[in-house]
């Protein structure tokens, strides 16, 4: 049985995704795996490499905290999961992760402020087609909006 994998970051559309992805865990009773990325090569190469190790570890405590938090959401809506973070460029570390835990579905958050696209030419778009094409895993993209339409599980 395969599994879902939502790459979480911070912002409305994470926690819509989130909740998307547990929606989903819970309809078809599969594992769901949340995973965030640090991107080394987000940071300006402006910084001084002396800070450049201190930046990357600070990426990391924020993303132990999102994963927390969506373990939370899903822990409310009593259904166990897995956090993962891994190190690299966000494309190829989700691509390379949906493959390794053999996903079935990727749930990816939309930023606040995108709209669907007939033309499917956003970033977020962008990257979940792309995805699609190289490892024929399925990819849902979840708006910020799937909140307002959705009540989000009391926490305990």
């Amino acid at each position: 049985m395969g599994s879902i994998v939502c790459a979480t970051r911070g912002g409305e559309g994470s926690r819509a995704a989130q909740m998307a992805a547990i929606e989903q865990a819970k309809a078809t009773d599969k594992p769901l795996i949340f995973l965030y990325v640090v991107d080394p090569h987000s940071l300006d190469d402006e910084i001084d490499e002396s800070l450049r190790e201190a930046l990357l570890a600070e990426l990391n405590w924020m993303g132990e905290t999102l994963l927390r938090i969506a373990q939370k959401r899903a822990d409310a809506a009593y259904l166990g999961t897995e956090v993962r973070i891994r190190r690299g460029n966000v494309r190829d570390e989700i691509t390379r992760f949906v493959k390794d835990v053999k996903a079935d579905l990727l749930v990816l958050g939309a930023p606040r402020g995108t709209t669907a696209n007939v033309f499917g030419d956003d970033a977020i778009e962008r990257l979940g087609k792309w995805i699609e094409e190289h490892t024929a895993v399925s990819v849902q993209i979840t708006r910020p909006d799937y909140v307002k339409s959705k009540k989000e599980p009391a926490t305990r």
